[in-house]
């Protein structure tokens, strides 16, 4: 549909114009957009590594600590005394309680100057009951409570290796439920046989894992340490209790040693690195918002954004001032060729420019130049056909009237005196000197009744008593012109086809009025008239020739000359009916001068 409308039905203007938008806006906005995403994902890729290089310095670190954690608990595991204290058979403030109780004191005390930055819980349980604990809470804890634990067949069967416990240790988990410690918890046995003894916990408190990474910490940033999918650190309290074995991304964090993600986390897209602490297996994630991370780039977006939009502004208005000068000359011309076709020869296209339309432009005006000459030549050639058509008609009258005229004057020397006869001569003299020997074809109304008075006249001597005649004429109506001798060819025919065949006296009767702009002339006679159906059809404008000569009358004749010199809505109308006798009706334009004719 837009294809069909945009080749056919649109403007050349909104062709170019829209051409022009596209090829500006669309290879912009492509490379705007692909600017945007290659440089969205190179900020990302280098804020992630940046993130994986930290976290690999806090996961070194996190290795130290947890060094210095089994170097303090070597401190213990290794020290005989402890050993023998977990064999030894121990009673209440028994001497062999007390040793032990001081030999604990005095690595405990060598500890705190050693590893200051654990702040460490330790404590001790043996099989014996032996139970030494710095352990704030007034709850003792007891070897019983931890046989029952989940993890402590795992413990024993380590022999001596350290087993790294987040779970909370009843008796030892200084906030319950709730408590965040880590646990290193180690099986001392016998050396013959390797069975348990005792066990060596030390409790680690969440906040020296804060310190790990508090320091790397950038604003909106998390940093979680993770345990089999169990937050057992971070600076965020929401995510304590979170399990993130729930969350589809875990499998990759599980999967490798390290890398890095972009995924949906805290309601938000997220940059996630994550890094596995060597020492443990655990896994420290980091959680930065793509939304920080991009908030210069997103700057920049707006102000590449406002940018194209003010490019596209100006290649817009360049375009459209473009695509007006290119249509601008083209409406004109077909505006022009409008008017052309309306039938105004007098245009004339102006050219400014000599390009492809400044060139066809200048054939425009030349072939009007020449389609005007050809039609003057055309017009020219039709006036002085129609002049000669409207001579020949005219050549046909004159002889026809003066035949009739002189057959009339012919018949009266043998029925009147020579008077008469003398006057009738006369009276066809005056007659021929206003219809013949004037060659302006154009006379006042006045002059043309004066020559159908002086025909009248004749054929009233002709006709005796026979003939009776009634003037009706409107005075307003003699200024006027027409062209001569139309009225005397229809009295004539009235007279030789109405009332000759009559006998008895008959009576013409000429009216001439105005009717709205145009000039009526009814002529009736009483005489034989003819069946309506007979009265013969009259050609319209430009039938003439060998329809008129064929029929060599008056009326026919008059007709054509009319419609030849003011159209078909002119000319001459016939009414008849048998022994009722004929009205003949002409109408002409009611004009003063002949330039009056060309308005109508």
């Amino acid at each position: 549909m837009f294809r069909k409308w945009f080749i056919r039905n649109s403007s050349i203007q909104n062709k170019f114009l829209l051409s022009t938008l596209c090829l500006i806006i669309i290879p912009l906005g492509l490379f705007g957009i692909i600017s945007f995403q290659v440089s969205k994902q190179s900020i990302e890729s280098q804020v992630s590594q940046l993130n994986l290089r930290i976290l690999g310095q806090i996961s070194e670190k996190a290795d130290m600590l947890l060094d210095d954690v089994i170097s303090l608990s070597n401190t213990f595991y290794l020290n005989r005394e402890v050993n023998y204290g977990f064999t030894a058979p121990i009673s209440p403030n028994s001497y062999e309680e007390v040793q032990i109780r001081s030999e604990f004191d005095r690595l405990l005390t060598s500890s705190i100057y050693s590893f200051a930055n654990l702040k460490p819980d330790i404590t001790l349980l043996g099989l014996n009951g032996l139970t030494l604990s710095t352990n704030p809470l007034d709850t003792k804890p007891s070897i019983q409570i931890m046989e029952q634990q989940d993890w402590y067949h795992t413990a024993t069967e380590a022999k001596g290796q350290i087993l790294w416990i987040t779970e909370p240790i009843p008796g030892l988990a200084t906030k319950g439920h709730d408590d965040r410690s880590v646990y290193a918890v180690r099986s001392s046995n016998r050396f013959e046989s390797w069975a348990p003894i005792g066990l060596v916990i030390i409790r680690i408190d969440e906040s020296s894992l804060k310190n790990l990474y508090a320091g790397s910490l950038d604003e909106n940033q998390e940093i979680i340490i993770v345990n089999e999918g169990k937050i057992i650190s971070s600076n965020n309290p929401d995510l304590a209790n979170e399990d993130l074995k729930t969350r589809a991304y875990y499998e990759k964090i599980d999967q490798y040693e390290s890398g890095f993600f972009v995924d949906h986390e805290m309601g938000t897209d997220q940059l996630i690195a994550f890094q596995t602490i060597g020492k443990t297996g655990w896994k420290l994630v980091s959680y930065t918002p793509t939304r920080t991370v991009l908030a210069n780039i997103n700057k920049i977006q707006t102000v590449v954004i406002v940018v194209f939009a003010i490019v596209v502004l100006l290649s817009f208005a360049a375009s459209y001032y473009m695509a007006r000068r290119l249509a601008i000359p083209i409406k004109r011309l077909s505006k022009d060729f409008g008017r052309v076709e309306a039938g105004d020869l007098t245009v004339r296209s102006p050219v400014y420019s000599e390009d492809e339309i400044g060139l066809l432009t200048q054939k425009f005006n030349q072939m009007v130049e020449k389609l005007k000459a050809s039609m003057e030549d055309v017009k020219r050639e039709q006036q002085n056909k129609r002049r000669a058509e409207i001579q020949t008609l005219q050549s046909q009258i004159n002889p026809h009237f003066l035949y009739n005229t002189l057959a009339s004057i012919r018949f009266m020397l043998y029925k009147h005196k020579q008077e008469t006869v003398d006057s009738v001569i006369v009276a066809l003299v005056r007659l021929l000197k206003q219809s013949i020997s004037k060659e302006d074809e154009w006379i006042p109304v006045e002059e043309e009744l004066d020559i159908l008075k002086n025909y009248l006249y004749i054929q009233q001597i002709r006709q005796g008593d026979m003939l009776e005649v009634r003037y009706e004429i409107k005075e307003d109506i003699l200024a006027y012109r027409t062209i001569k001798l139309i009225l005397q060819p229809l009295v004539e025919n009235a007279i030789f086809h109405g009332l000759e065949p009559k006998r008895g006296q008959g009576t013409i009767v000429i009216k001439g009025y105005l009717q709205d702009r145009d000039i009526l002339f009814e002529v009736i006679d009483d005489g034989v008239g003819m069946e309506q159906s007979a009265v013969p059809p009259l050609p319209e404008e430009g039938a003439i020739g060998q329809t008129a000569l064929s029929h060599g009358g008056g009326l026919l004749n008059v007709h054509e000359r009319i419609q030849l010199h003011f159209g078909r809505q002119y000319g001459v109308t016939l009414e008849s009916a048998v022994n009722a006798g004929t009205k003949v009706t002409l109408r002409i334009p009611a004009f003063y001068k002949r330039e009056d004719i060309q308005q109508l």
